[in-house]
């Protein structure tokens, strides 16, 4: 999450910004144990984020969903919304679609983005999906819960494949430097 996108830019505060522009409260952000957290961006005015350090991130991504649904869970939410820290070109307004499409049809189990079809986060998971959530293992995401059948959801299509680039690798990353850089440019 620290790699930096520009000097003064890490990739995961990218789309943490993103994230707490949307109507999400609280913001938890999991890290790892050894997470120096210098990448978080400063708390936005009026912002509810809260930072969950999970032991076992390195045993999976499922770990982490767990750790960050353990958290949110005492609040008792309708829905809670998942989102990766290293995909600097989510947006707000995509966020914003899966809550407002969630709040017009409230008996969907999900509200998942995608690309050319294929389910992926950002994606909006409702209380009813919150044991299965739990249930999962390894490093096992909830793509598998949303490509299953067994769940009634809808996905919404992107704007821009570009919005799922995720810096798994460092080929990935720099592909995403590139992207970043070209979208500053074309902004100057």
């Amino acid at each position: 999450m620290s790699l930096k996108l520009s000097e003064e830019v890490a990739l995961g505060s990218v789309a943490l910004s993103e994230l707490e522009r949307c109507a999400l409260a609280p913001l938890i952000v999991v890290v790892r144990a050894d997470d120096n957290l210098a990448w978080l961006p400063p708390v936005a005015a009026g912002g509810s984020r809260r930072t969950e350090t999970c032991l076992t991130a390195h045993l999976g991504l499922s770990f982490s969903l767990r750790c960050g649904l353990n958290a949110i869970l005492p609040l008792q939410p309708d829905a809670v919304v998942v989102a990766l820290a290293d995909q600097p070109f989510i947006s707000r307004h995509m966020v914003n679609r899966l809550i407002d499409t969630y709040k017009r049809s409230p008996e969907l189990d999900y509200v998942a983005s995608a690309n050319e079809g294929v389910a992926m986060p950002p994606a909006l998971f409702s209380r009813s999906m919150f044991t299965a959530l739990q249930e999962l293992n390894g490093d096992q995401g909830a793509a598998i819960l949303l490509r299953s059948g067994e769940y009634k959801g809808t996905v919404l299509e992107a704007d821009s494949a570009r919005s799922f680039m995720d810096a798994d690798t460092f080929t990935e990353f720099r592909a995403i430097s590139r992207e970043w850089s070209l979208r500053r440019s074309e902004k100057s």
